[in-house]
């Protein structure tokens, strides 16, 4: 082989090399995220748990991304978490919702009866597309991808 297809194939190998690392981290962080966020939803469910108040709140705002409400936490405080309220699904504005919500500290708020298993779903989405992703790009990068094995290429018998 000359030095400048050498040099080529060097170039090649480290670009396959690159594309690789660059699928792994992908597929590792979307994973970790998701576990992240599952994990975030159960300790906020835990924070409610151990000092709960329940009430009726008004739906004044829903997004694609979140559900904004209102209630009044007792005691004078009329409460707008910023964050809106955990687990919005199928909410509509002007609703009026049963909501759980942190007495020490109300902005913490969810839906009465759901839960963080309700997050499952939409935080595994991410890696169920991005996983088989990462392996086709991780297939195709290989470098021994297109070599066939002695016994099973059909043109050597």
């Amino acid at each position: 082989m000359s030095e400048p297809e050498a040099r080529k194939a060097s170039r090649a190998a480290i670009a396959r090399r690159l594309v690789r690392g660059v699928a792994v981290v992908v597929a590792v962080f979307s994973v970790v995220v998701a576990v992240l966020i599952l994990l975030a939803c159960f300790v906020n469910d835990q924070r409610i748990d151990q000092d709960m108040g329940s009430v009726t709140a008004t739906v004044t705002e829903v997004t694609d991304r979140r559900a904004a409400v209102e209630f009044d936490a007792g005691g004078g405080r009329h409460v707008r978490p910023v964050t809106g309220v955990f687990y919005p699904t199928g909410l509509i504005e002007g609703q009026r919702v049963q909501v759980e919500f942190r007495r020490a500290n109300p902005d913490l708020v969810r839906v009465s009866g759901r839960s963080w298993t309700v997050a499952i779903v939409p935080a595994l989405s991410v890696p169920v597309v991005v996983l088989p992703l990462a392996g086709i790009v991780l297939y195709l990068t290989s470098p021994v991808r297109g070599r066939t094995l002695p016994g099973l290429n059909p043109r050597a018998r």
